[in-house]
């Protein structure tokens, strides 16, 4: 485990700490703080590598078992759902 350290911001980068923190309420450490936590738990999560040959031939599967909902329909269904 890490021993605790500080970490110097210049003025500019400060300001807009200080800024953003009192916004929401926070000492400027406690929302850096919990920016570090946010930016550490995304960078644990895989990213997804856009492959265009991936979609490509998930596409064709789909078209080939005949398994593709026109649009309108899948709109419909949306709003439906979402008047309830």
């Amino acid at each position: 485990m890490a021993d605790g350290f500080d970490i110097h911001l210049g003025a500019q980068h400060a300001e807009k700490l200080k800024a953003l923190a009192d916004r929401l309420g926070m000492s400027p450490e406690d929302y850096a703080a919990l920016l570090i936590d946010r930016e550490a738990e995304d960078a644990t999560r895989v990213a997804v590598d856009p492959d265009p040959a991936l979609d490509r031939a998930i596409l064709d599967a789909a078209h080939s078992k005949g398994a593709l909902t026109p649009w309108a329909d899948v709109r419909d269904s949306l709003l439906a759902r979402h008047r309830r």
